[in-house]
Order: C-alpha cells, then structure tokens, then sequence
C-alpha cells in the first residue's frame, strides 16, 4: 500500500465540514505514516494530545472513511505517538490478527471456509495417518467403518484443519452433499436457544438433515445431560441413514468419563487418531512453507533454533513467524540470530531437558520399575516388561521427540506401529502417564 494514501485522504479530509482548520492544520497535517502495508496503516501524531484527538470516535471514523474512500479498501487504521516503536509494532500484529480472523470468521452456510485443506497441511511423522485416513473419509464419506471419524489431542495439533479440509474436500467432490460445520459449543447454546422457544424442530431439522456433520471439541458436553442426550439422539440418526461424522476432542473416548457412556461407546465405533505434537522436523517444514513467497529470508541458523526450541503447538510457532514478518518489516533490517531471543521472548523456552538420551532414559525406566535395562529392549513380552517398555518409548517420543522409526530403532528393531500402539497406551491410561512425568522428574 502506497505511503501516498495519506495524502490523498488528507485531501478528502480537508472538504468534510466536520474538520476544522485548526485541527487539520495542527493534529492531521503533521501525521506521517509509520507503517503501510497488507491493509494495514499505522498513522503516528505528533503528541500525546493529538494521539488521544485521533483515537477519538468522531475523529478517528473520519480519517478512517476518507482512508477507504481513497483506496476502495477495507485498510485497518491505528494511531501511536511518534518514535513509539513498540506502540507501532503492537499495531502492526494486532491488526494483521483482526483482519486474519475476519477472514476465518467469513464463512459459508456450512460453517467452512477454504483456508484449511488437505494441500496446505504440512504431513509429518505426529499426523501421517491421522491425515491419511482423513483423505479416505473425505473420498468415501459415510463408510461404516470409519464413521465417526474421532481425532483427539492437545490444542493446535491441527485437528480442526484435517476436520475443515474434509468437510472442504467433500465440498468440492460431492456437490450436492450437505456439508455442516459447528462447534460443540455452537451446538449447545443452540439446543439451549431452541429450548426457551420451544423450537426443537427447527434445531434438529439443521442437525439431522445433514450428509456430513463436523463437530468440533465434543469435551463441551460435559456436565450438560440434556445436551448430550440431544446429540445422541442425533448421533444415532446420522449414523443409521449413513451419513458421515467427524468428531475432534481433547481427550480419547476411553478418558471422556463425564460423558453418557452411550456416547463414548458409539464413539470408539469408527475410527480414532491421536494427533501428537509436531516433531522437529514437522514444525521446520510447517515454518519454510509459511516463508515460502515473503520477501525476506532467514538463516537455517534462525530457523532450527526457532523450530527445536517452540515445541508445544503450531499455533504458538505460527505466531512466532508471524512476529518475526513484523519487525522485519517495521525495522527493515536483518533478522540476526541476536535478534532471536530479543523478539520472541513470549515464544522461546529453550528445551531444559536436551541432555536426555534414550540411554538414560531406558536405565531410569528400568530402575523405576526394578528391572534391568536389557529387558526392556528385549523381545520379552511379559505384561510387567510391556508396561516398563511402553512408558520408555512414550517418553522418548515426547521428551526427546524422535521418529517412532527411530525408537523401534532402539528399541530392539520394533516397528513403528509398534511403537505407536505402546505409546497410545499410554496416552489413554492416565495412570501410565502419571508414572512418565514421575520418572521424567526424576530424570531431571
């Protein structure tokens, strides 16, 4: 966006009979734009008393309108004090953030919109198959054996774009299919709206009449017995006209003991995938797909330190690149490696537990559960060895954040399906897990 948009709204500011000559001599005129790009415009006064006139309902919509007017966009305008760094890039982030979710929240009558599909999901070692059987669900759709489609996992794992881009890729091959997407808090606070009016069928006939039903963090359920009543009773009905439906969650099905144990039950009918965090080399290819087409470059220095260093979810390395764009833009300068640290100091948390080696961690195992370290890599099966052996590769999966190739590797020459069903069972066995953190903190 052109710096000289200013001076064009300047121009249309000067005719409204709204502005006096004062105020668009001494507080507009010596405005400058600081920041002016991606419809965003960062406008800096001059003083703190022309920034609080600016920030002013009547003042700030003029300047707003003639901005759009001069541009036939909808540009997002903020205001700072003049040599506020901080204040601008603020702005910047903010904005960019407000006009992100606008466009998420632009959907269409089936509650999607065409940002999240199969295309622009980075694949790794943490979602393979997960994405793998998505794809299946969204060419054949209603397939008894895979219906419900149920994923589970901590938030912005990415459950909630593999849900999306089937409902996205239904869209486009099935036409005529009825595709819907709600959350499950959307779901409730409608059953609970329809109730005060007595209007249930109006609300079933929106749910039930569906081909393809997208529910997301079915865990809202919880502790609301009419509700769930309700959506079983939807379940059921979707499910006997073979129809399909997707399910995300933030526990397994078998850890939902709050929930009408008939639910939970038809939830474990279909099919289920634990979506894990993104490993290193995941979250590195999730990073240079987001660089790809900027104007700027990083050093492979930058980016391996960003990317071994967020380690909880692609959201939070999303908002570090994110973050990253912003000051390079607003500084126009080299991102340094000194720089890292300095910007990202929200995101960064360096991993204390690097030094961990399977080594140590199988040797801490088997003391813990007083066997020997070569029982555990042997191919002993007995179900104490089993327990030890799966809580060993399930922390080697999270703590140090290998491929479950490689931890078959390790772990005398398993598969990785092996590996991935010893640490699912640990994953579902709140107890198995307690005793992973215990060893862990001992560890450490």
């Amino acid at each position: 966006m052109d710096k000289s948009i200013w001076e064009q709204a300047l121009n249309l500011i000067k005719f409204d009979p709204g502005i006096d000559k004062f105020t668009y001599d001494s507080v507009l005129k010596p405005m400058e734009v600081v920041y002016s790009e991606d419809n965003v415009l960062v406008l800096a006064a001059k003083d703190e008393y022309c920034l609080t006139l600016a920030k002013g309902e009547a003042l700030g919509k003029i300047i707003s309108t003639a901005i759009r007017s001069a541009t036939n966009k909808d540009i997002k305008v903020t205001f700072v004090k003049a040599g506020d760094e901080n204040a601008v890039r603020s702005s910047v982030n903010s904005s960019k953030k407000a006009i992100r979710d606008e466009n998420l929240s632009k959907t269409t009558p089936t509650g999607l919109n065409g940002d999240f599909t199969f295309a622009n999901f980075v694949v790794g070692d943490c979602n393979r198959f997960a994405h793998a059987s998505a794809v299946s669900v969204a060419d054949k759709p209603g397939q008894k054996q895979k219906n419900p489609f149920f994923l589970w996992g901590n938030s912005g794992l990415g459950k909630t774009h593999l849900m999306k881009a089937i409902g996205n890729s239904i869209i486009q091959n099935y036409p005529k299919k009825k595709v819907l997407y709600t959350t499950c808090e959307t779901f409730v606070n409608n059953f609970v709206a329809c109730g005060i009016s007595k209007s249930y069928e109006e609300f079933r006939n929106k749910y039930r009449t569906v081909d393809v039903l997208l529910i997301d963090d079915i865990q809202f359920l919880i502790n609301k017995l009419a509700v769930q009543t309700e959506f079983f009773n939807t379940f059921e009905t979707l499910i006997d006209a073979g129809k399909q439906i997707v399910i995300t969650c933030d526990k397994a099905p078998s850890n939902l003991t709050e929930l009408d144990n008939r639910l939970t039950s038809r939830f474990q009918d279909g099919i289920m995938f634990d979506v894990q965090p993104p490993d290193f080399e995941t979250r590195k290819a999730i990073f240079l797909k987001k660089l790809e087409g900027e104007q700027f470059t990083l050093s492979d220095e930058i980016i391996d330190y960003v990317c071994e260093n967020i380690t909880t979810n692609i959201r939070q390395l999303n908002g570090a690149f994110n973050t990253i764009s912003s000051y390079i833009t607003l500084s126009n300068e080299e991102f340094t490696f000194d720089d890292v640290e300095k910007v990202l100091s929200q995101y960064l948390s360096p991993d204390k537990r690097k030094y961990l080696t399977p080594e140590i961690i199988i040797n801490a195992v088997a003391k813990y559960y007083d066997l020997t370290p070569d029982k555990i890599t042997s191919n002993l099966r007995s179900a104490e060895i089993s327990r030890a052996r799966n809580v060993a590769m399930y922390i080697c999966r999270d703590y140090l954040e290998l491929k479950l190739q490689k931890i078959g590797d390790i772990f005398g020459g398993r598969k990785h399906t092996t590996v991935m069903h010893g640490c699912s069972n640990v994953d579902e066995d709140p107890d198995l897990k307690k005793e992973a953190e215990d060893i862990v903190k001992l560890i450490t």
